[in-house]
């Protein structure tokens, strides 16, 4: 039953209102890209400002905003505050940077000149894994890999694949994945593969898209 003590205008000025602080934390390209490393798993302070190449300064007035909005959360351990993305959050990123994707001709344009490498279909990457067909590779972090990763996807840390290189097989096409789209390990990876007479593709989803399009997660 409504509340006739609210004028529905009230109501959905409150409601828009609400939708626009969420937004509004979101529009900043140095607040989404800390939403980026934050869906590989909770970080403190120091290492999101190292993976994003910010101040410390700065990393923390934005997770600030991030804060405010309840887009992230926090939990502390000791003396360290470690932030992590909050529920919904990843579902909502993932479907910004896919409107983005679809939407902009000049996103198109730029993911086209920078990545030097041919990404691989999702179905045709989960034919290959049901028919044991395909070497899949992580080459994030030992520490993402462990909060969760494609299922069958074995953890090569791109700073130590050159030194590991040859534990792969050479009879098999090598796919490589990392945190995501804007990722670039992946195509690191998959350029290194090449020269050493690999063939290897890169896989452009994370674990984030690979878990919301329905995949496994390890």
């Amino acid at each position: 039953m409504l509340n006739n003590d609210v004028h529905p205008r009230a109501f959905k000025n409150d409601a828009y209102a609400a939708f626009a602080d969420i937004a509004k934390s979101l529009a900043s390209p140095r607040r989404l890209e800390l939403l980026d490393v934050l869906v590989q798993g909770p970080r403190p302070v120091e290492g999101l400002a190292r993976a994003t190449g910010m101040s410390m300064a700065s990393t923390s007035q934005h997770l600030q905003v991030l804060r405010r909005a309840h887009v992230v959360e926090t939990e502390r351990d000791g003396t360290t505050i470690h932030y992590g993305i909050a529920p919904g959050v990843i579902e909502v990123f993932v479907a910004l940077r896919r409107l983005a994707e679809s939407r902009s001709a000049d996103l198109a344009q730029a993911k086209t000149r920078f990545y030097g490498t041919e990404a691989i279909d999702r179905e045709d990457l989960l034919q290959l894994l049901a028919r044991d067909r395909v070497t899949l590779i992580d080459v994030r972090p030992v520490s993402e890999f462990e909060q969760g990763h494609i299922e069958g996807a074995q953890n090569v840390p791109i700073e130590e694949l050159a030194e590991r290189i040859d534990e792969l097989p050479r009879d098999r096409l090598v796919v490589a994945t990392c945190r995501g789209p804007y990722c670039v390990f992946a195509d690191d990876a998959v350029q290194m593969l090449t020269r050493r007479g690999y063939v290897a593709q890169r896989f452009e989803d994370g674990v984030a898209e690979w878990a919301i399009d329905g995949g496994s997660i390890g």
